[in-house]
């Protein structure tokens, strides 16, 4: 599977169905990469959502065909054995699930979304389809992130760093089974641009 963003597919390699994707970023920083993924497999995902978010996507451009499940309207927040066990359902023509792991962690200790996010990527391996999740790496201390990051199988890792009135974002793979790299500047705007390497 690829991603849609060629220089990150490029960085990343072929995805193998059973992978697990996780975007650690800062807030919705990123959140292009997931649409990406979602115009390149709209027939094949299913998504995770909070009513706010749903509502953004809903409005993008090409990615019609999606499932959306919505947390506060399909879930609540303390019924995690519900989402498993929906996703665990998922058609089997579907082949990419998104989780946006941000609201779960308001609702619950971090050990009890890593635990969470494990069992999904344990149905994604069995099941045979890519997961992507995202997660927001202020709400995690560095241990904690690094158990989160021990159970995916790829971590793509969004930097934003501010000097003055100049914002430098970047864009590095963690981890992969084809490596990892350094930073790479990263440009959002109506595209995502990978440039050149920072540093």
């Amino acid at each position: 599977m690829n991603l849609g963003v060629p220089k990150l597919d490029e960085l990343l390699g072929e995805i193998e169905p059973g992978s697990t994707i996780l975007i650690s970023t800062i807030g919705e920083l990123g959140i292009e990469i997931v649409v990406a993924v979602l115009r390149e497999n709209k027939e094949k995902a299913v998504v995770f959502v909070t009513p706010r978010l749903k509502k953004r996507l809903k409005n993008t451009e090409g990615i019609d065909g999606v499932i959306y499940f919505t947390l506060g309207e399909d879930f609540a927040p303390q019924e995690l054995f519900k989402i498993t066990h929906a996703m665990r359902e998922v058609p089997e023509d579907r082949f990419v699930g998104i989780f946006f792991l941000q609201p779960l962690l308001v609702f619950h200790p971090p050990e009890t979304v890593h635990r969470f996010f494990s069992e999904l990527a344990n149905i994604a391996l069995e099941r045979g389809f890519v997961l992507m999740s995202m997660v927001d790496k202020r709400l995690l201390d560095d241990k904690t992130l690094a158990i989160f990051e021990e159970s995916a199988t790829h971590v793509i890792d969004i930097v934003e760093i501010v000097e003055g009135f100049k914002i430098t974002r970047g864009i590095r793979i963690k981890k992969s089974p084809h490596g990892v790299t350094g930073f790479y500047k990263l440009e959002l705007n109506k595209e995502i641009i990978i440039g050149e390497p920072l540093g």
